[in-house]
């Protein structure tokens, strides 16, 4: 227990006003950082969902671009396929056009003594007028 003098009383009330003030200064401040520090930790807890949902975007975006290339450089491999195939086409029909224009009666009756006869026979008669 203390005992205050009338004289200090009113000092001594104003002591401990000031003291008070002063810890509800400090107690405000206390809470003013507190308050900042839930504010970070929500920020850094955002942002860390930010960068996660990010990646995760980026990643699939990712997957289906590689996707898509190897897609793209499957029809080229196949179209590739289909150019040889048709160039094999071309210069198979080539080789039976040559094949054909190469053709003649000489070659077809060749070995063949019934044949070159029959076309001697049409030869010998002549050709025929047709009125």
């Amino acid at each position: 227990m203390y005992v205050v003098r009338p004289q200090f009383f009113i000092p001594m009330i104003t002591l401990l006003r000031n003291a008070a003030m002063n810890s509800l200064h400090y107690k405000s401040e206390l809470a003013l950082v507190k308050a900042q520090n839930v504010d970070i930790t929500r920020f850094e807890n955002q942002l860390e969902d930010f960068k996660t949902s990010f990646g995760r975007n980026w990643r699939l975006a990712s997957d289906g671009f590689e996707e898509a290339v190897k897609r793209i450089d499957e029809a080229i491999k196949d179209l590739e396929k289909t150019k040889d195939a048709l160039y094999e086409s071309a210069n198979n029909l080539r080789l039976a056009n040559d094949k054909a224009e190469d053709l003649t009666v000489k070659k077809l009756t060749r070995g063949n003594p019934t044949m070159a006869a029959k076309f001697a026979e049409l030869r010998s008669e002549g050709p025929t007028e047709s009125n």
